[in-house]
């Protein structure tokens, strides 16, 4: 009987702290977290705004993100997302010499003080199609890449 009292009291205790463990994260909800600019011309600048909400109670900020390409910029609020608000990140992404399908990917980590060493994770992604101009296709004339 013991031994069951103590299995239960046990139990309840580790649902009990997996429920607070829970209940202090601060989910981010993106409205879209892929995005596309469809077919652009070569050249061109691209601007992708992603909508989020914080959908917990404390403030979160955002840490500048490491982009794996000098291609693209990402935005990020100047100020604190207070819990409950809804704001933006912007991804600036630069074609020249970009060619063909494009997909990326940038990973953006939400910190709080709340959170002690832990932080939210998301990854957002944008891709599309950019057409060459014609003096690319002239420098890609015949599979060479003409200076």
């Amino acid at each position: 009987m013991k031994s069951y009292l103590f299995k239960l009291s046990l139990n309840l205790l580790l649902i009990l702290v997996a429920g607070f463990s829970f209940a202090q994260t601060s989910p981010v909800k993106f409205e879209k977290k892929a995005l596309s600019f469809g077919k652009v011309q070569e050249g061109e600048a691209v601007r992708l705004t992603y909508y989020f909400r914080n959908l917990g109670k404390h403030v979160l900020s955002i840490v500048p993100p490491q982009v794996d390409c000098s291609c693209t910029e990402v935005v990020i609020p100047e100020t604190n997302i207070a819990g409950g608000a809804r704001d933006s990140v912007v991804v600036l992404f630069n074609t020249n010499d970009k060619i063909g399908y494009q997909q990326r990917e940038v990973m953006l980590q939400f910190t709080s003080d709340f959170m002690d060493s832990q932080s939210i994770n998301e990854k957002i992604i944008f891709k599309g199609v950019v057409k060459a101009t014609d003096a690319t296709k002239e420098r890609y004339k015949d599979g060479k890449k003409n200076p």
